[in-house]
């Protein structure tokens, strides 16, 4: 021991020193190599936020322009509708005037009269700008330029199935005026969606109409869009390019290219990839990082990322993009801006970790000496509270025992009573019946026999309790139903003689323990329960289950004797704890069980209160839980 104390105070006060001197050592090593290491992730972070901020900016301009889409789509309808619902209602107001001024003539005469008005009348510069007049049962009144005049389109279908005349008689039940979308041949006799606006003449049984193809409206936005797209400049090389789901180019910097496609030009390399991945991105919005070999103003090839997003009412496909040249401009300026900074780092840091280091050796020679004083000041009190331990571990471990001898002694007596009694009756009834000379061999036989059984029974009650006392402390392979029944077997004759019932559910489990350690701790346990039912008058059980949970045994013990105060139940296995002061208690019984349970037998133990049905009744108690490992 004093050779080991020598080499703990050699430790203490050579230890900080060569520890302050050597990490001084390692800092300067790894301020070097971590300067190295700061410069390549501060790179790493530039390029990061530099794509980062790209990112965000392009997606910006991409969604910009799709806003800017959807706006004037919806302002142009707006406008469409408000162009030719004046127009319908202007064409209506003149058909009511010509309809006063001949209000006496038949309504043939007037409708001719209307016709004629209306039909060279065009309130837009294109050909579409022309009135129809349809009477509410299908029949054509007035069409400009289709030779349709006078037929009766009743039961003519569109091509999405729609009846258009009979739809607008049904709305026309609700409705003077109103919208409506329909398909209608162009001049390739091929059927396109058009919207109207329909006003009814309620006098005349007629509604006056016009019309516009949405593909001739959709183109003129569309190239308003290009227009507008065309003139935007993001930066010296920043541009936003549209396409179709084809890949031919709608808009580009370069004008050459408009309406080729992008497999025709040479600036991406993997083109059909390159198009699948335009295609795939774009559906939701997403990012494409390529190489791109024609930057504007320079020809070498340069990694690009795109943000690409689809505006499917069209077919376009969006986007813009970045240059990753620009951040190494950026990245090489850095460069020397942070080669600078180091340098500096490095003069102060030499400075700093040379005074640091004096110092620090200093201060640690100081406290190594003031730690070898409260070394040895505290292993001198160690020394003291050790042997105060040993001999208070010793009173507890002696009173421990005393208490299991007397335990068991009174188990003893409790076991041989009966069976002494017995045998002190059947002598005394052989002496008996052969003073009075009517002993009868048949009787003496089965008297001694009797008798003989008890002596067996008497000797097996000594291997018992030899057994329980043995100090054998090696593992083994043991029944828990066994072990049960060897504990019941050493304390029964108390139980039954104070009416209590012990009720057994309990799975035939085998597990590797002490079994004299553990029949100890259930022999207390049972005892500290037996001792709490002996208070109360009326019924008394004692439960013991036993279950296997995964890797481990369950062992509960539970009684029906009312439960542990709760001011109490947290103190139950302190030593020297105990509620029987009146019938000398030593409160070491369930101390030992717990240090017993968690040292020996590498478990754990805990008790609490329990309410439970039995029989149809409900009762309260302390339940005491074991925990074992299958194997220790």
């Amino acid at each position: 021991m004093k050779e080991e104390e020598k080499k703990i105070l050699f430790i203490i006060k050579y230890t900080p020193v060569i520890f302050i001197f050597t990490l001084c050592i390692a800092i300067n090593l790894y301020f070097f190599n971590n300067k190295k290491t700061t410069f390549q992730s501060n790179k790493l972070q530039i390029e990061e936020n530099f794509i980062s901020i790209n990112k965000n900016f392009i997606k910006s301009n991409v969604d910009e322009i799709i806003y800017y889409i959807r706006y004037k789509q919806l302002s142009t309808e707006i406008e469409l509708k408000n162009k030719i619902k004046n127009a319908v209602e202007n064409a209506t107001i003149i058909a009511n005037k010509i309809y006063k001024l001949n209000e006496k003539k038949s309504k043939e005469e007037i409708l001719f009269k209307i016709k004629e008005v209306l039909r060279d009348f065009r309130y837009d510069q294109d050909e579409d700008s022309y009135f129809f007049i349809y009477d509410l049962e299908g029949k054509n009144i007035l069409h400009p330029v289709n030779n349709i005049e006078g037929k009766n389109l009743w039961n003519y279908v569109d091509k999405k199935g729609a009846l258009i005349s009979q739809e607008l008689k049904a709305l026309f039940a609700t409705n003077d005026e109103l919208y409506y979308y329909w398909y209608w041949p162009k001049k390739d006799d091929k059927e396109y969606k058009k919207l109207g606006f329909f006003k009814k003449m309620p006098n005349l049984g007629i509604y006056i109409g016009t019309g516009k193809f949405i593909l001739d409206f959709e183109n003129n936005i569309k190239n308003e869009v290009i227009n507008y797209i065309a003139n935007i400049k993001l930066n010296e090389s920043g541009y936003i390019f549209v396409t179709n789901y084809k890949g031919e180019y709608l808009s580009y910097y370069n004008k050459k290219l408009i309406g080729k496609n992008i497999k025709d030009y040479v600036a991406y390399e993997n083109k059909d990839i390159f198009i699948e991945q335009l295609n795939e991105n774009a559906k939701e919005g997403g990012y494409i990082t390529y190489l791109h070999k024609n930057k504007p103003h320079k020809s070498k090839t340069i990694r690009k990322t795109t943000y690409v997003k689809a505006f499917k009412d069209w077919g376009w496909i969006i986007g813009t993009g970045f240059y990753l040249d620009d951040f190494y401009n950026e990245l090489e300026k850095k460069e020397h801006s942070l080669e600078d900074e180091y340098k500096k780092e490095i003069s102060a840091f030499y400075k700093i970790a040379i005074i640091s280091t004096i110092v620090s050796l200093l201060i640690s020679l100081y406290i190594s000496k003031l730690v070898e004083k409260i070394f040895l000041r505290y292993k001198k009190a160690i020394n003291s509270q050790l042997k105060e331990n040993i001999k208070k571990d010793n009173l507890i471990a002696y009173q421990s025992k005393m208490a299991s001898m007397g335990e068991m002694i009174g188990n003893i007596a409790h076991q041989w009573r009966q069976p002494l009694n017995a045998i002190s009756s059947a002598s005394s009834a052989i002496k008996l019946q052969k003073e009075l000379g009517v002993l009868e061999d048949e009787f003496e036989n089965r008297t001694l026999d009797s008798i003989n059984e008890n002596v067996q029974y008497l000797s097996k009650t000594i291997d018992d309790f030899r057994n329980f006392f043995n100090k054998n402390k090696q593992t083994s392979k043991i029944s828990l139903n066994d072990s049960i029944t060897k504990t019941l077997s050493l304390v029964y004759a108390q139980y039954k003689n104070k009416d209590i019932e012990i009720i057994k559910n309990i799975e035939d489990i085998k597990i590797k323990s002490l079994e004299n350690e553990l029949v100890q701790v259930l022999i207390n346990i049972l005892n500290n329960a037996r001792d709490e039912l002996i208070k109360i008058e009326n019924e008394r059980f004692i439960f013991i289950n036993i279950k296997d949970e995964n890797n481990s045994v369950l062992i509960e013990i539970k009684d029906n004797a009312k439960g542990i105060d709760k001011k109490i139940i947290d103190k139950i296995f302190d030593p020297y704890f105990t509620t029987k002061k009146d019938t000398n208690g030593t409160g070491i019984g369930l101390y030992m069980s717990k240090e017993i349970v968690t040292k020996h037998l590498k478990g754990e133990i805990k008790v609490q209160n329990v309410k439970y049905k039995y029989n149809e009744k409900m009762y309260k108690g302390a339940s005491f839980i074991i925990r074992l490992p299958k194997e220790i």
